[in-house]
């Protein structure tokens, strides 16, 4: 039964509680146990009140087995026509849907079959669910209902509740061992006049009422809790959601949760005893391990051991190291950047950016991949840390440290500098970057400088991703798996039934929602098996559906959706038999045989229009997801053709790159029409990205495609 049939049948159920003057929304319950607290209860007991979400349903002629759920787990109930009543009984079991929330009294006892249960004397609708819950043997799947709807995924996977439930007890530890240490928790400003405190693009709005532009801060509060510190504070600590204006990926957020702390009298190296010390806590109390499985880059579980102490690594030698290159034989970005490129590195927009932003950026990209076990990188070059101290020994250097586990920055902390004429001096240097492009440098703060003027004592601080930890904890792959409710971007009417929204794309071209398909994927698969009966025909749409699944993605849509669009764009392509005249014409007429949305039927035919089909050839694209569409199918051909010319024939030995080539080459794969694949732009995702995702798209069914 549709979803749409199944949420008529429960109001008519709703109004049943009505006509019998239940309120199907109960004000509250009064509980006398938890499930988990009722089932460690001696067997006998009576009038025991508990109350949960009904999971099954199993009736058995005059009886009823209910599994309900809460907060602490499950537990068995059973409804006996015998015990609560023929008419109870009848309404109970007529009326009750799974996923409907229930009170229940009674008493416990054990099934034949060994299970704890309550026998129940009386029942109360507490709220009744409209909608049913996912299929209740695979329960949530989908990584972006997971993300969209995580009160479904909650429901349904225990294991998602728990990471949450961890990830909130790692705060709490967090708290409790700064509280036992001497710290003083914090609450500083999320609006700010100037963003600092971490070099980073901040997001920017406008304060009505004292009519200025304000920035949301990037980091914890670290210039305010060092100005508490000059206030008399000796140690501080907040614990904080931070934003940055910056790209996603699965180790970035732009709006993300850290803690940092800071404390009078520390150096660096204090601080680095106090990590490994507050490590050991707070892994022994969560986990009850430093022994902790992770994943790899490549999703291979790896084992990291937090036990101190951990190595440490200079910066500036590790890069050496790895590609050969002295940071501190350059004091410019544009002689650095000639260097690296001699060197045939790659880093995206490096000629945007200063010199302490481009060194960090090589770091990134030669030596940080390679660390996996707890490692502190020190000592940093002066001019990658705005706000460090530098080292007396090489002034070249500041007292820095990160904490880097699994390839990820988990720390970043630093003695910190408490002389204002350097500090002003770095702040000028930023402002130069920032002034030749650089976003991302940091701005100059005349009010953080005048507080330092008024004495500053030697202190160290520290900054740490909590969503990062619990991600590593968790063995997670993206942040996003740990918040719980990540932002997404809107979606248009979908397999979801959200109600339809315009949605812009990111270069502010045209909408991205596409209409509802009006069938399941499963039935959409069934139409292309049934008419798309040339092997390469039916292959071709399921590259467009890989491919569209995988822009969907990228752009935070419904990628069932967008999948559904891609797998039936040429549904009718075997029925013309290469007579493009008729290609997108007789779509229509099968469309009248089936459930398809009309609407979404018009849709499809977009991706023709400029073709010699029907009337088609004089209609263009000017919607964002039509321009997608039309990019994504006609990709397909260009990349198929690259894995043919490979020496073994290989789909997984192609690269971007080389695609990227043979795209400009127009004698190759003649018929591919570029100008269709560049539409992507009009989507604003740029070429390179593109090739990327329909590459890695294909790959993933490269053993159905024969390559």
């Amino acid at each position: 039964m549709a979803e749409e049939d199944l949420i008529k049948v429960r109001l008519a159920k709703l109004e049943n509680f009505r006509a019998a003057g239940q309120a199907p929304y109960a004000d509250r319950f009064e509980r006398t146990h938890t499930l988990a607290e009722a089932k460690k209860l001696k067997l006998g007991t009576k009038k025991i009140s508990v109350a949960g979400r009904i999971m099954t349903m199993r009736t058995m002629g005059k009886l009823c087995f209910v599994t309900l759920q809460d907060a602490s787990g499950k537990l068995q109930i059973a409804i006996e026509q015998e015990h609560i009543g023929k008419d109870e009984f009848k309404f109970f079991s007529k009326n009750f849907d799974i996923a409907d929330f229930v009170g229940v009294t009674g008493e416990l006892f054990e099934t034949q079959k060994g299970e704890v249960t309550i026998n129940v004397a009386e029942y109360k609708l507490l709220a009744k669910a409209l909608r049913p819950l996912p299929e209740k043997w695979h329960g949530v799947k989908d990584q972006e209902t997971k993300y969209r709807q995580r009160y479904l995924d909650m429901t349904m996977n225990e294991e998602t509740r728990k990471r949450f439930e961890l990830r909130a007890n790692l705060v709490r530890k967090i708290r409790e061992f700064y509280w036992s240490k001497g710290f003083t928790e914090l609450e500083t400003p999320v609006l700010e006049n100037i963003s600092s405190g971490a070099v980073a693009k901040p997001f920017m709005t406008h304060h009505n009422a004292l009519d200025i532009d304000v920035y949301l801060r990037i980091a914890a509060g670290e210039l305010w809790q060092k100005t508490a510190i000059v206030g008399g504070f000796e140690k501080t600590f907040e614990v904080a959601r931070c934003f940055r204006n910056e790209g996603m990926d699965p180790s970035h957020l732009q709006e993300f949760s850290m803690v940092e702390h800071y404390a009078a009298y520390w150096n660096y190296e204090d601080n680095m005893q106090f990590m490994e010390e507050m490590f050991q806590y707070l892994l022994k109390e969560t986990l009850g391990t430093t022994k902790v499985e992770v994943l790899d880059r490549e999703g291979k579980k790896v084992t990291v051991d937090f036990k101190a102490p951990w190595p440490r690594k200079e910066y500036v030698k590790m890069i050496a190291k790895d590609c050969g290159i002295d940071v501190l034989k350059y004091d410019n970005a544009k002689d650095l950047l000639k260097e690296i490129r001699a060197k045939k590195i790659k880093i995206d927009d490096a000629e945007k950016m200063g010199y302490g932003n481009l060194v960090d950026h090589l770091y990134k990209t030669v030596s940080r991949p390679k660390l996996i076990q707890p490692t502190f990188v020190i000592k940093h070059p002066a001019d990658t840390k705005p706000l460090a101290r530098r080292n007396d020994e090489d002034p070249r250097l500041c007292n820095t440290f990160q904490l880097l586990v699994n390839t990820w920055e988990i720390i970043n902390a630093y003695s910190e500098l408490v002389d204002p004429t350097d500090q002003r001096a770095r702040f000028e240097d930023q402002a130069r970057a920032k002034a030749g492009g650089d976003e991302e440098a940091m701005a100059y703060n005349e009010e953080y400088l005048r507080t330092m003027e008024h004495g500053m004592p030697p202190m160290s601080g520290v900054g740490m991703g909590i969503d990062r930890l619990v991600t590593l904890l968790t063995q997670q792959e993206n942040l996003r798996d740990v918040v719980m409710f990540p932002l997404m971007r809107p979606i248009g009417v979908g397999a979801h039934n959200y109600a339809p929204l315009q949605t812009a794309s990111p270069s502010g071209t045209g909408n991205l929602s596409i209409p509802a398909p009006g069938i399941s994927y499963q039935e959409a698969l069934g139409l292309a098996k049934k008419y798309l009966t040339a092997q390469t025909s039916f292959l071709h749409s399921r590259e467009a559906e890989l491919v569209m699944r995988g822009l969907a993605k990228k752009l935070g849509q419904d990628e069932e959706l967008w999948g559904i669009a891609g797998l039936l764009h040429d549904l009718d392509w075997d029925l013309v038999k290469g007579d493009d005249s008729q290609h997108c014409v007789k779509i229509k007429e099968i469309a009248k045989d089936t459930k398809l949305n009309p609407e979404f039927v018009d849709f499809l035919i977009t991706h023709a229009y400029g073709a010699p089909c029907g009337d088609l050839g004089n209609k263009q694209r000017s919607q964002a997801a039509e321009h997608a569409l039309a990019a994504a199918e006609t990709i397909t051909g260009l990349i198929f053709a690259s894995a043919l010319v490979q020496p073994d024939k290989k789909l997984a030995n192609v690269k971007a790159s080389s695609v990227k080539k043979k795209m400009k080459d127009k004698s190759f794969a003649a018929k591919v029409n570029r100008e269709v694949i560049k539409e992507i732009e009009q989507v604003g995702i740029t070429l390179d990205e593109f090739l990327e995702i329909a590459l890695k798209a294909m790959q993933e069914i490269s053993d159905e495609l024969g390559l």
